[in-house]
């Protein structure tokens, strides 16, 4: 996904870095703890949209043509691990907050509602280990497979972060879905959960 920012998407992808990163850094949580991790998770944002990560691996050389920005002096090794400890970084805030502090109860559930309760948290137990998984196959396929490769696991990197991304976007909705269960939409999707 960070190779977003060598491409005409590049204002877009920043953008949504920094929306991501004022909002985790604005959202105090249930306490001191979530909201600390909160703040980081939104450094973290930050620093993934100020730092660039290596041109290399953008796109197969016959593509070369769709590169958009051009650097003035192309990222370095030191500056394109600091993108990726950012990176890291953040994904493993998000399995923080699938496994540990969404699994905390909002409120003194009973019954029925105790049942849905526990739905949810099987499905932040699920989008946790899906971001877990996720990122360790980032890992194996770019040790075994140089991402310069023609072929199937060219976009791995690509397809495993949307990935992680994807089950927090919907470990975070869920767990947020209190607020707007009076919406009809939201209210018909998140019936089974709330």
């Amino acid at each position: 996904i960070s190779h977003y920012y060598y491409s005409k998407m590049h204002i877009v992808f920043v953008l949504i870095l920094c929306v991501l990163g004022a909002f985790l850094i604005t959202y105090k949580g249930k306490g001191k703890w979530e909201s600390r991790l909160s703040n980081l998770a939104g450094y973290c944002a930050f620093g993934i949209a100020s730092l660039p990560t290596k041109f290399k691996g953008f796109r197969p050389p016959e593509y070369a043509g769709n590169q958009y920005l051009e650097l003035c002096k192309p990222v370095t090794d030191f500056w394109g691990s600091v993108h990726f400890g950012f990176a890291g970084a953040l994904f493993a805030c998000f399995v923080i907050f699938c496994l540990y502090f969404f699994q905390k109860p909002d409120d003194d559930y009973t019954g029925e509602e105790l049942k849905k309760f526990n739905k949810r948290k099987r499905l932040y137990k699920i989008c946790g280990w899906v971001i877990i998984v996720s990122i360790a196959m980032i890992g194996i396929l770019n040790f075994i497979i140089e991402p310069e490769e023609v072929g199937l696991f060219v976009y791995s990197t690509f397809i495993f972060e949307t990935t992680s991304m994807c089950a927090f976007g919907i470990a975070w909705l869920v767990k947020g879905s209190a607020a707007l269960k009076k919406v009809p939409v939201i209210r018909n999707l998140i019936q089974p959960l709330r």
